[in-house]
């Protein structure tokens, strides 16, 4: 049998359209998950900290929606974690629920599903796929860890029908292990001189957009466009500088950490350390110099976003200094906003990373203030 091969020109296709906050997002959550959850703390995990249901960042919380940008699989109920705190519909008060696979008390469902994590964890690690396809926990579940944990040996498609569906277009053996399927889809990820330098959540949205979706065309997760309404607002500076003195430094710690999570989530841990802090040189046009491999640099201008009731539109104010060096033809192509929007409460709630460039294409940018250069000389 030939072996399978991806085709380069509907990989290249791709890549033309995939957004690239995708893959940021999806690192960001994945080095989060492990500096909450590192492999060493599951031993001593307790069951308030294993359990999803308690309003907490949780394991479960964290394996199934806080990242969620790394692979989704919500839609199964709690029962797939074995234990859980919540309701049913024949029962409306809140307690600890678990399947009876697992025990007949919530203490001794814990204590099983605690070791099918940790002998999951053993397996993943021996690339034991017969022993990973037969622990209790559930398929999604435990594909979702491997992958969150292990990712250069299993890839983040997690529903065994997916696996099926795409190993079988691709010509790979059928009736194996979900888990062989998403190392052996690693390995064709490997083997391409396009896809290799891929990062798995990339190399994921293009399986989903050739197999399953039938689409090979990214579609874009935030789309940004220019304002429909005019912008000739005056500009109150003396507010806006209070603004940014209240709120700058706020915005750019929370990018910081946000920062050191996608490297830590991209398997870049050693590069966390050498990010260099800009902030105190305006003249760099940037406030941090990271990296987005360990090869290509990545220019972090932090910027607070601001929601325009008036133009119905969100807003970030931009020096020239910065417009200038964001286009200049050495970094055009590697200087990115983080973009922070803030909740109710005021504090940072979310952060979206746009390359400069993407975001001039689809965004009205308008000169706001002039600088008034004055010599003042005394006459006696």
């Amino acid at each position: 049998m030939t072996a399978p091969k991806l085709s380069e020109t509907e990989l290249l296709a791709f890549s033309m359209t995939f957004d690239g906050a995708y893959e940021d997002a999806a690192a960001k959550s994945r080095g989060e998950f492990l500096q909450a959850y590192p492999i060493n703390r599951l031993k001593n995990m307790t069951l308030d900290d294993y359990v999803i249901g308690l309003g907490t960042a949780s394991f479960c919380a964290r394996v199934e929606a806080k990242t969620k940008a790394w692979a989704n699989i919500q839609g199964a109920t709690a029962n797939k974690f074995g234990i859980y705190y919540g309701k049913i519909k024949s029962d409306p008060k809140m307690k600890y629920r678990f399947t009876q696979k697992f025990g007949t008390t919530k203490t001794e469902a814990f204590k099983m599903v605690k070791e099918s994590l940790l002998d999951l964890i053993s397996a993943g690690k021996r690339k034991d796929f017969q022993a990973i396809d037969q622990n209790p926990l559930s398929q999604m579940f435990k594909a979702k860890i491997l992958s969150l944990y292990f990712p250069e040996n299993y890839l983040n498609v997690c529903s065994s029908e997916h696996l099926e569906k795409i190993s079988s277009e691709l010509g790979l053996p059928q009736g194996l292990p979900s888990s062989e399927y998403q190392n052996l889809l690693l390995g064709l990820k490997a083997e391409s001189p396009i896809a290799k330098d891929w990062s798995n959540p990339k190399f994921m949205h293009f399986l989903y957009a050739k197999f399953i979706r039938l689409k090979l065309k990214s579609a874009s997760k935030t789309e940004v466009r220019k304002p429909t309404k005019g912008t000739s607002r005056k500009v109150n500076f003396e507010e806006l500088q209070a603004n940014w003195d209240a709120i700058g430094k706020v915005s750019e710690e929370y990018a910081l950490a946000w920062e050191k999570d996608r490297l830590i989530g991209l398997g870049y841990e050693q590069l966390v350390e050498k990010i260099l802090d800009r902030r105190d040189t305006p003249s760099f046009g940037y406030d941090f110099l990271s990296f987005s491999t360990p090869k290509q640099e990545r220019y972090i201008e932090v910027k607070s976003l601001g929601f325009d009731r008036k133009e119905e539109c969100y807003r970030f104010f931009l020096s020239e200094n910065e417009h200038v060096i964001s286009k200049s033809d050495e970094q055009k192509s590697d200087y990115y906003f983080y973009l922070v929007q803030y909740g109710k409460d005021g504090k940072p709630q979310e952060l979206k990373a746009m390359r400069a460039q993407d975001l001039y294409t689809n965004s009205d940018i308008k000169p706001c203030a002039y600088i008034v250069r004055i010599v003042l000389e005394e006459k006696i």
